[in-house]
Formats: C-alpha cells, structure tokens, sequence
C-alpha cells in the first residue's frame, strides 16, 4: 500500500468559499446566559477541527443545504453556540444565548481526500484551507462559537 504525503499538496488543494451565512436554530431557544466552567475559564482558545466523509451513492450536490438543515435542528438543542462569546461583570467569560446563529461558509476542494493524504499528521498550511478564518476577527469575542466549512 503506497502511503501518501502531505508535502506540496497545498500548493496543488484550491478551495472556493461561498459566502458566509447565519445559520440560526430551527426553533426558538432560550434566551439567557450560559456560565462557562473554570476549564473554559483557563483554556480559552479556537479548536480547529476537520471532519472528512465520504459521500454516499447519492453524490454531494446539495450537502451544503443538507449541512444547514442539520445544524438548524442541532442548534435547537445546542443552543448556546448559537449565541456570542462575552464577559461577565465578575471578568468571566460567559455565553449569551441570543440565539443568533452560527457561521457556515459552503466550500469546494479541486481535490479528494486520498489526495489531502493523512489529516492525522497535520500540515497547517494544507489543513487550514479547509477551516473558515473569519476576516479581520483578532480574538474568541469578535466570532461565534461555532463556525463551519
């Protein structure tokens, strides 16, 4: 079995990114503060995460709507990171469930996963063409809680 490399292969990976949407719960959600644990307090830090699948026999023409639809539904249920980032009067960062929505940027790779190679070995210039950086945003307050590509 030939083993794949990673090297070069974001020179080759093009990604076209649609335009960035708010994808809001399916159902009102409650409207409130969510208190963070001492954890969140310490480590407060953007996790960067890839999930790959391969697409069923169906192909993946619509999975950007079938994505949206999904994390409407799921939003209801997970409804403070459909909230914003903020600080509390006592200096803790806190979530306000103001059911806004979260960030879902559909994109296009030029390439399959056998040729990303192995995402278990990280090459961030490769990897990070497939995550949503959002323009201008300096720190974890300026984004929601949960963006998607």
């Amino acid at each position: 079995m030939e083993k794949k490399s990673n090297g070069n292969v974001s020179q080759l990976i093009s990604v076209t990114q649609g335009e960035p949407t708010l994808v809001s719960p399916a159902e009102e959600t409650p409207k409130d503060l969510y208190f963070l644990s001492n954890l969140d307090q310490n480590i407060a830090v953007i996790v960067r995460t890839i999930y790959c699948f391969k697409s069923g026999e169906k192909g993946n023409d619509d999975a950007g709507e079938v994505i949206k639809d999904a994390l409407r539904k799921v939003l209801v249920h997970y409804y403070p990171l459909a909230g914003r980032l903020t600080i509390s009067s006592e200096g803790k960062l806190i979530v306000d469930c103001t059911g806004e929505g979260a960030l879902f940027v559909k994109a296009e790779a030029n390439c399959t996963m056998e040729e990303i190679g192995d995402i278990t070995k990280p090459d961030p210039e490769t990897l990070g063409k497939l995550v949503y950086d959002i323009p201008g945003a300096t720190n974890i307050l300026e984004m929601p809680p949960l963006v998607a590509q």
